[in-house]
């Protein structure tokens, strides 16, 4: 803060200028009462209702206006002497004439008296300097007449102008207490309104009411627009009402105007870093920059979505100091706001159609999922993807109800199989995201509603599951008497098949076979069966040509290519005609039966190839038809549900380890340093590489990085040798703190050593110099470590210490046992540093050794409590009993 002088008309502040030409600025005497009263009626100085000025604690006068008397310049700095008042100031010719005495003031008013200057006047243009007075009646005149001085109290219009500034200023503040106290007031009548408001207009589910119960009593300041951010409980209230009914929040915001969030503002709030729930940040920023370097491969993907039930338990995170298990849906709405226990994850996999790659990009910890809610994440995923510049051109999941309403409420329409719409766009977006459901589990409920239901009428007859059972039931009868030589005829039929494998999939192409063989050889229970063989190849055909995994297979299971597209989409064709034929024994269609809706799924899997496939092919030379798949997403759910090797349910804590192995196996996260997003071990060969505890089919879009995982365990031939080298980790550990204490260079250099091993296995280059080179602690430094290692066990099992005296001791016995032998090679430079008995090769020695007591010092306390304890024990066990004789 800067300081001026407060005496009237003296501008001197406290500048290098005014430090040069000596001028000092001193405090007011508050101390001092009396004194101060003096320096206040010297200064002249009142207020404007014509009190004595009253000097505040920074204000400060210079020594401008004292005597060269008044100062004490013997010491270094300069001060006032005790009890010295300022003297010296330019006053107004006015305020010197008022303040005179009244012999003066009348010698000054008569025309006889001699002409002489006043004391306002200049005398050869210097202002003349008036001296305050001296005696206590003076300075009592000069008090009163200061007080009624027209110079310090302002004429009537000024005071009547301030008046009437303050009386305006007294009603506009009276105007804004009472707008804000109606404001209170109509929010106040607004919060229970909202409610009733949304009630009438049909906004508000039952499900949501009991979600929004919590914010049933909503502060105020909830609906205030924030300054600069939103609260936790603004971001909780806002992402809940807008995942969970998006009307209600759009009325709200565009209709009632409260200032609730955008949808990019929310999109943010769903963002997340590292391994915690949300959209992962870090993940697409790898993904970006692998799409900067190869566009084609990166560019198209595939958005799984699945869901896995898991256990409302909640768990302490230690490394990140949080509670996991609480709904969570990102970084704007973590669990600190949220006190309800999640019990489902939904997670999200982007997998790449051209590209051998897949990565997990978001997950949630939720409650009770509706469809709209499911609508809506999935929703803020696909425009975060899309805005930065990935084509998303299917959304793969399982069908099921909240699945299937999520895609109705996308605008898919599934009501007429005969005229679907298996897509659906963006806001604003002309691109078509197609919907994929999961084949194998298409194909197994097709299985179960035959089962179910028994017969299906196609055109090349009826469709029996008896026939199905028939072959199983002969399949075991065969194997019940196998080297008998008297057989069933129709045992007999099927030993001379070839050796057929029933597979858990009943509507395979093996099972088809069977039945044809068997019908050729006239069996009577499978006579007829040609509509059944016709309908598991139809079904069979349709599941290899959705499910190519492989690019060097030929025919259904092989990729779709420009060549054999026509073929493909023919084979489509007819068997989406072929299914929609099917009818019940009642001959109503099967796609109209509510127990038959297990077709849908393939149809609309049928339907969505059929306009995807000729887009894909016009930028790609093949596509595996299995990247659409979402077993991608379950492989990874089922490693973490059998990762304990128990049937329970996985906690939520599980979840979010799989995923932080996952991004530390991909290198996006590193667990030591998190400002270092990719790391790699450059030593480690591509069969070295760090094993994953969920192995995928497909790759890591990363897999040049790996990283070192804090529980795992490693199967590396060369991680394992350097793992085993402890006592040079250790060392490399003392030698770093050693450097920093360490001032002479030739020690630095004596405690490393630049010579390459010869067998990388057998060192771990833990240290680096600036210019790149590697070094590994030098021998000497090692058997330095090893030696105060085994005289600290020594000491532990064998002695008593105090700890105040311990790291003396220990270095003593260490300068005992290595002595002057030049370990650390330093040879001439021990004699050129020579002081009496000491020398730099013993303070190196002291130096290893107290870096290593403070290293093990936890582990000394800790051994010797459990010693204490033990001894406190065992005498308590073994205190004598002291048998006394009743007699004596």
């Amino acid at each position: 803060m800067p300081v001026s002088c407060a005496a009237f008309g003296c501008k001197s502040r406290y500048t290098v200028e005014a430090r040069e030409k000596g001028i000092t600025f001193h405090r007011f005497p508050k101390s001092n009462p009396v004194l101060l009263d003096k320096w206040r009626l010297a200064i002249r100085r009142a207020t404007s209702t014509g009190q004595l000025w009253m000097p505040s604690r920074y204000q400060r006068l210079c020594s401008l206006h004292f005597e060269e008397s008044c100062f004490d310049t013997t010491g270094q700095t300069k001060r006032l002497r005790d009890d010295v008042i300022p003297s010296i100031f330019s006053f107004p010719s006015e305020l010197q004439l008022a303040m005179a005495p009244a012999s003066v003031r009348l010698k000054m008013a008569s025309p006889s008296a001699p002409s002489e200057p006043t004391p306002g006047e200049a005398v050869n243009g210097t202002p003349k300097v008036e001296t305050a007075p001296a005696n206590k009646e003076a300075s009592i005149s000069s008090q009163v007449q200061l007080q009624d001085h027209i110079y310090f109290i302002p004429d009537v219009e000024t005071l009547k102008r301030k008046l009437r500034a303050s009386e305006d200023s007294r009603v506009q503040k009276e105007k804004e207490l009472r707008n804000a106290k109606d404001r209170e007031k109509r929010l106040r009548q607004t919060c229970p309104s909202i409610y009733q408001e949304l009630g009438k207009k049909n906004l508000l589910t039952p499900h949501l009411q009991e979600m929004l119960q919590s914010y049933r009593d909503i502060p105020l300041e909830l609906f205030m627009k924030p300054e600069c951010e939103y609260s936790v409980q603004q971001r909780l209230f806002a992402l809940t009402l807008q995942l969970y009914n998006p009307g209600a929040y759009k009325y709200l915001r565009n209709t009632i105007k409260l200032p609730l969030p955008s949808a990019r503002k929310l999109r943010q709030w769903l963002k997340t870093y590292c391994d915690k729930p949300g959209l992962n940040y870090l993940v697409l920023e790898a993904l970006l920059k692998k799409k900067k370097e190869n566009p084609p491969l990166y560019t198209r993907a595939c958005l799984v979505v699945d869901t896995m039930s898991i256990q409302q338990h909640i768990t302490f995170d230690s490394q990140q100091n949080e509670l996991v298990g609480f709904v969570n849906l990102g970084k704007g709405a973590d669990a600190s706001g949220s006190q309800e226990v999640a019990s489902e994850a939904l997670v999200l996999m982007l997998v790449g159609i051209a590209g051998h790659w897949k990565a997990p990009i978001a997950y949630f910890f939720i409650k009770s999922l509706t469809p709209e809610a499911q609508k809506q994440l999935v929703l803020h995923a696909l425009h975060e993807l899309s805005d930065n510049g990935f084509e998303i051109v299917a959304v793969s999941m399982e069908r099921h109800q909240r699945n299937e309403e999520m895609c109705t409420l996308l605008g898919c329409q599934f009501t007429d199989p005969t005229e679907l719409q298996t897509y659906f766009s963006l806001p604003d977006s002309e691109h078509k995201h197609y919907v994929i459901f999961d084949v194998s589990n298409e194909q197994q409920m097709i299985r179960d509603m035959l089962k179910d239901s028994g017969t299906i009428q196609s055109p090349d007859g009826t469709i029996m599951w008896q026939y199905i059972d028939n072959l199983m039931s002969l399949r075991k009868t065969a194997a019940m008497h196998t080297g008998s030589n008297q057989l069933s005829s129709h045992v007999a039929a099927f030993s001379q098949l070839p050796k057929i494998t029933l597979v858990v999939n009943t509507l395979s192409n093996t099972v088809a076979q069977a039945l044809a063989m068997l019908q050729e050889l006239k069996c009577e229970p499978f006579a007829g069966c040609t509509a059944t063989v016709c309908f598991i190849q139809i079904i069979d055909r349709l599941s290899d040509i959705l499910t190519s995994k492989s690019t060097r297979v030929k025919g259904d299971k092989g990729p779709v290519n420009r060549t054999n597209l026509q073929h493909k989409l023919d084979v489509l064709q007819e068997t989406k005609e072929y299914l929609l034929t099917l009818t019940t024994s009642d001959n109503a269609c099967l796609y109209k039966c509510p127990s038959a809706q297990c077709i849908l799924g393939l149809l609309v899997n049928i339907t969505s190839f059929m306009a995807l496939l000729p887009t894909l092919l016009l930028d790609q030379e093949y596509v595996l038809t299995h990247r659409f798949s979402p077993d991608h997403l379950k492989i990874f759910l089922n490693g973490i549900q059998k990762a304990d090797g128990s049937d329970n349910k996985p906690t939520a804590m599980n979840l979010k380890r799989a995923i932080r192995r996952l991004l530390s196996q991909c290198g996006v996260w590193n667990l030591y340093n998190p400002q270092q997003n990719e790391i790699s071990f450059d030593h480690i060969t591509e069969d070295d590489r760090v094993p994953c505890s969920f192995r995928q089919h497909l790759a890591s879009p990363f897999q040049q990085n790996s990283i070192m995982l804090p529980d795992h365990y490693y199967s590396s031939r060369v991680l394992n040798f350097m793992l085993q080298n402890s006592e040079v980790y250790i060392t490399g550990w003392v030698v770093r703190k050693a450097f920093s204490q360490l001032a002479c260079d030739k020690c630095r250099w004596a405690l490393v050593t630049g010579d390459t091993p010869q067998d990388f296995r057998n060192a771990y280059h833990l240290l680096q110099s600036k210019d790149g080179g590697d070094f590994v602690p030098s021998t000497g430094t090692i058997k330095t470590v090893l030696t105060a290692e085994k005289e600290l066990h020594h000491m532990l099992n064998y002695q008593t210490f105090k700890h105040s005296t311990f790291p003396l001791v220990l270095e003593h016995r260490v300068l005992s046992l290595l002595g002057s032998a030049d370990i650390f090679d330093l040879k001439e430079h021990i004699t050129l540093t020579e002081l009496g008995i000491e020398n730099h090769h013993f303070q190196l020695l002291r130096l290893i050794t107290s870096l290593y007591c403070a290293l093990r010092q936890a582990y000394v306390v800790k051994v010797t409590q459990r010693i204490q304890y033990q001894a406190h024990v065992t005498k308590i066990l073994t205190k004598p009993i002291h048998v006394f004789n009743e007699n004596i």
